[in-house]
């Protein structure tokens, strides 16, 4: 752990530590790029990069699967699993109900042919899917956003099977073809997000970053995604640090990407006790919050800022009081 005691500021150290997964995750540059962006709690965005995340995590599903010797199998599961319902359709009409149910029933070689080539047709129509929504949604914002990562797909010219991903390498294919030059196979370009920042989207890393933007507007020093350690000797997570230099403050604050329940209110009211933190705010998506649950939280001397994505950023700005 690492102590963090900021200059000019008369408030007791924190003893801090951010975890590994979460420091590479971060560093990404095309995370670091969706960071920078400030629009976080921007609710187009936000429409724009979930539709984006759902379309990267089949792309994903479907060229990883690809490269499988038992690639029917596992898309099969995969698609059962995750796919959407052009994909769903694209399985059944060629492998059958009962096939993605039991997936040890035998395939003539031609349909499976087939059946990958539309699969890779389908993956090259999600990146331009993909790229297009990107495209509309940055000459409308006038921005730029280099949030997505390219993979090239390698499909052998003999077989139509996808035999590797990335940059070409010699081998051979699944069908016995020897790829020895670049000629043998024909490369698909396609755009997407990449596992960190599905990370970064999965885990609700968004929110947290998209508070801390409204912080730093608040003239705030500001740390986020941090474990601190309480006084009981255990490490709690806190979503949002804030300090201010000007009045000598701290606060902290929690997001849910939920409703706010009872149990959150006295969860987080534990933590700021043992760290020794007065003062807290919870930000959360949920446009509804019920009374019983915003007196419990102000008897803590906790503020829920309800709907964060609903409201104008100056609006939510003047809903953290103390700045």
């Amino acid at each position: 752990m690492e102590l963090y005691n900021p200059p000019n500021i008369d408030l007791p150290a924190l003893k801090i530590e951010k975890i590994r997964e979460r420091k590479a995750i971060e560093k990404d540059p095309t995370v670091s790029n969706f960071i920078c962006s400030n629009l976080l709690l921007d609710i187009e965005f936000n429409k724009l990069y979930l539709d984006l995340l759902r379309k990267s995590r089949e792309l994903l599903m479907l060229i990883r699967s690809s490269i499988s010797e038992d690639f029917l199998y596992d898309l099969a599961l995969a698609v059962k699993m995750y796919g959407s319902r052009k994909l769903k359709d694209i399985a059944l009409a060629y492998l059958g109900k009962k096939y993605l149910e039991d997936q040890n029933r035998p395939l003539d070689k031609a349909v499976c042919k087939k059946l990958e080539g539309d699969f890779v047709r389908y993956v090259s129509l999600l990146s331009k899917q993909i790229q297009n929504s990107l495209s509309v949604f940055e000459k409308k914002k006038r921005k730029k956003l280099s949030i997505l990562s390219l993979t090239v797909v390698n499909v052998c010219k003999n077989c139509g099977r996808v035999i590797f991903l990335g940059r070409f390498r010699q081998c051979t294919c699944f069908c016995g073809e020897r790829i020895s030059r670049v000629t043998k196979v024909k490369q698909i370009p396609v755009h997407h997000f990449n596992d960190n920042l599905i990370n970064f989207l999965n885990n609700n890393y968004w929110l947290e970053h998209g508070a801390d933007y409204l912080l730093r507007r608040k003239n705030l020093k500001t740390l986020v995604g941090y474990s601190v350690l309480g006084h009981s000797g255990v490490s709690h997570e806190i979503d949002n640090i804030a300090d201010s230099k000007r009045q000598n403050f701290r606060f902290f604050c929690e997001c849910k990407n939920s409703e706010v329940k009872v149990s959150d209110i006295f969860i987080f009211s534990g933590k700021m006790t043992d760290v020794g933190c007065t003062r807290g705010y919870i930000f959360t998506t949920a446009e509804r919050v019920t009374d019983e649950i915003v007196r419990l939280a102000r008897s803590k001397n906790i503020d829920i800022i309800k709907g964060v994505l609903k409201k104008e950023t100056t609006t939510l700005l003047e809903d953290i009081k103390e700045v």
